[in-house]
């Protein structure tokens, strides 16, 4: 009976020994696996076109306009306001197009193209067609719970200039690294001459009296593409 006492004090002493080694192997740390998956981002615009039919006074084309889906000038006139002849034709509306970009940090160019406003074989002088690209630095981004003003245009960045609407022009040209999302506004019109007798925008040709009468029609486009 003592050996085998002997022989269970025995046992219990490697049992527990065994439990004491195996305690003190055990792991001090666990390895857990993240995963997570980056889609493809290139870079995306999107556009409110927005018609005003005051001139913008106030340089806001939020106000006193309305969102459209097209470009429509309607009939043009040769009419001034006061009735007198403007000597060309011209339309009295006019069209904001507020592009925002979002580039995912990638420097960026936002582009208009058109291939010039025709009816058959009978187009527009191309230097009737304008666009005029703005930076306003109280454009808001507006998100779930408020909006954010987006602030002065970035260094390094630039405005396309003003011009004839025709042909492949740049709107906006971000800077060279780490490039922002962007509010920029485009305006297009088919304008007559300024008070004073002045060009609204450089290169400007008046639509003559002599064009030929039909319906006019043709693309404008705006797209953003990696510098």
């Amino acid at each position: 009976m003592k050996a085998m006492k002997f022989l269970l004090i025995c046992l219990f002493s490697a049992t527990a020994s065994g439990l004491l080694l195996t305690a003190a192997f055990a792991a001090t740390e666990k390895s857990i696996t993240v995963s997570a998956e980056i889609p493809q981002s290139a870079p995306q615009v999107s556009v409110t076109i927005l018609k005003f039919t005051d001139g913008d006074p106030d340089q806001n084309p939020w106000t006193n306009s309305q969102i459209v889906e097209t470009m429509d000038f309607g009939e043009l006139t040769y009419l001034l306001s006061d009735n007198t002849n403007a000597g060309l034709f011209y339309s009295t509306a006019g069209f904001c197009v507020v592009v925002s970009a979002e580039p995912f940090g990638k420097p960026y160019a936002i582009m208009s193209s058109c291939n010039g406003v025709g009816s058959g074989s009978n187009y527009l002088k191309s230097g009737s067609f304008g666009l005029v690209p703005v930076y306003s630095s109280t454009d808001k981004w507006v998100f779930s719970g408020g909006s954010k003003e987006q602030g002065d245009m970035p260094s390094g960045a630039t405005l396309g200039n003003a011009g004839s609407a025709v042909g492949d022009k740049t709107i906006y040209s971000s800077e060279s690294t780490e490039a922002t999302a962007r509010i920029i506004q485009a305006y297009y019109g088919l304008p007559p001459y300024k008070s004073g007798g002045a060009d609204p925008f450089p290169g400007y040709t008046p639509i003559p009296l002599t064009q030929a009468p039909g319906q006019y029609s043709g693309t404008v486009i705006i797209t953003i593409s990696l510098k």
